[in-house]
């Protein structure tokens, strides 16, 4: 019996959950994309931070966000300076991470790219953009046969403001962008309607997750956690206004 009070013990101890309670640094994007996220005065805002905010009360953790230019932010993820990545894709700079195994959550959030024109513009084909304008470091997957081919001239720019100065002014043809953030950002400057997503273009169906290189167990829990709230995670996301992904023309 003395033997085996103390294997039960252990096999108890076993069986219970360890200690959940921990300080972990999220590294994301420094930009203006919401109504995914924002950073203001050094404050990480938006559907993102409420997300993991929720998370991390529910699981007991607490999430340090570390603002960072999208490159760095990459850098910084790859080489340990922050513990998770949001948001990421397992496409998203495949060839920088093919040295390191990375653990992807289940999706945090739809994402849609596409292209917006003019109103006068929607529905005219691919065959009218001979100039397009995404995001510098975004990759417009769906026109990269005719970029290569030299059929369309990618323009890109760091911000998104000066690419929608770009196709309102007529010097692109259309931009590549998510029609939400773009639809959020036009409504700010009172300019809703002056482009449109054109959902008869080729757009990509996308997705945003979270990532970790070191703490494959909190992205199991953080899946655990999007599972049993799902009701809840689908009215956040309708808070925001983020809607699901679009069906194919």
């Amino acid at each position: 019996m003395r033997l085996l009070l103390p294997l039960l013990a252990c096999l108890l101890l076993q069986l219970l959950p360890p200690a959940q309670a921990e300080t972990f640094t999220v590294g994301v994007e420094l930009q203006s994309y919401m109504p995914y996220s924002d950073v203001q005065d050094g404050q990480y805002l938006g559907y993102g931070r409420d997300l993991l905010d929720a998370f991390a009360a529910h699981q007991g953790h607490v999430f340090i966000y570390q603002p960072l230019p999208v490159r760095r932010l990459l850098s910084d993820f790859l080489s340990g300076r922050v513990d998770f990545k949001y948001p990421d894709n397992p496409r998203w700079n495949a060839n920088l991470k093919q040295n390191h195994t990375l653990y992807f959550s289940q999706v945090a959030a739809p994402s849609v790219d596409g292209v917006l024109v003019k109103p006068q513009f929607l529905g005219q084909g691919k065959t009218r953009l001979r100039r397009l304008a995404t995001q510098r470091g975004f990759t417009p997957w769906p026109y990269l046969d005719d970029i290569k081919a030299g059929r369309i001239i990618l323009i890109q720019a760091n911000q998104i403001d000066s690419l929608l100065a770009m196709a309102l002014s007529d010097r692109v043809d259309g931009v590549y962008l998510n029609p939400q953030v773009v639809r959020h950002q036009l409504y700010n400057s009172k300019q809703n309607e002056s482009l449109v997503f054109d959902p008869q273009l080729p757009f990509q169906n996308d997705h945003y997750f979270l990532s970790s290189i070191k703490y494959p167990e909190v992205i199991e829990q953080f899946n655990a956690f999007l599972s049993s709230q799902a009701e809840w995670v689908q009215q956040l996301k309708e808070r925001h206004g983020i809607s699901d992904a679009l069906s194919g023309p």
